[in-house]
């Protein structure tokens, strides 16, 4: 039976951003906000603090949520302020909402199908990457479950959905607690642990499959560079470089891809392309 939306309905972009001394988070939000206005037509909220905001320039954001940035986490002996996102439940100000993150390159309409198939939750639970086709799938531990990524996110205001944020909450603040039992590797907070966990406390330590987006996650992964092929404001198109590593040489490959979102991990290369 197709679906028929609630017109009264509203959808909407929110992006976390709090700067830190290398990386502008805010400056790559503004760039993954203006391609989600083109490409998918959605207003887009951020959550940020007073210091972060005054970095935004010629650009205007449908909100702008001021949080404090929760700043004990540490990642290559650098400040890494992502935790605090189960509170986007309590903090969008739309029905329905995509969680993404800021290095997510929006390149297509896709993201507004996840609209069609969920239920009032999912995520991405496999990967690719780009030049790297047989790289398996990552799990917490080898002692544990397959990892969700927290990279998109899509929610309606529930209380189901509701008691998946207050998990991830209950599991951010007892992360020491889960990498004993879990035995993954610690130290570092990661969304993305804390949605496997979160997830499968709310339904009951069952998967559920509609809470699955239904395909897979792209990855840009470090040792790979992309190049724009075009001028344009919103070129699609990148010729992507990997350095491939062979009997102790580096042997560079190429490819291009067009018309595809992906997660770009090399931040530095990401706010290279957006310029």
């Amino acid at each position: 039976m197709e679906r028929v939306r609630d017109k009264t309905m509203t959808r909407g972009i929110l992006l976390f951003a709090f700067n830190i001394p290398n990386v502008n988070y805010v400056e790559m939000a503004v760039e993954t906000a203006k391609r989600s206005n083109y490409f998918l037509n959605l207003p887009v909220t951020l959550i940020t603090d007073n210091i972060s905001a005054g970095s935004i320039k010629d650009y205007i954001f449908d909100n702008i949520l001021f949080a404090s940035a929760q700043t004990e986490n540490n990642k290559n002996n650098m400040p890494w302020y992502n935790k605090g996102r189960y509170r986007a439940f309590e903090l969008t100000p739309y029905d329905e909402t995509i969680i993404l993150d800021t290095d997510y390159l929006i390149n297509s309409d896709r993201l507004l199908h996840i609209f069609d198939c969920y239920d009032d939750f999912c995520c991405h639970n496999s990967t690719s990457f780009l030049m790297q086709p047989n790289l398996g799938q990552e799990y917490l531990s080898n002692l544990s479950f397959q990892t969700l990524w927290a990279t998109v996110i899509a929610f309606k205001k529930t209380r189901r959905t509701q008691h998946i944020f207050e998990c991830l909450e209950m599991v951010q603040n007892n992360y020491e607690h889960y990498e004993n039992i879990h035995k993954f590797i610690g130290g570092v907070f990661r969304n993305d642990f804390s949605l496997t966990l979160a997830l499968r406390i709310a339904n009951g330590h069952i998967d559920n499959k509609q809470d699955i987006i239904p395909w897979n996650l792209i990855h840009s992964g470090r040792n790979t560079t992309l190049y724009k092929n075009t001028d344009k404001t919103f070129n699609t198109e990148y010729t992507v470089m990997f350095d491939n590593w062979r009997n102790g040489k580096i042997r560079k490959e190429y490819t291009i891809i067009k018309d595809c979102d992906f997660h770009v991990m090399n931040k530095k290369n990401f706010v290279e392309i957006m310029k």
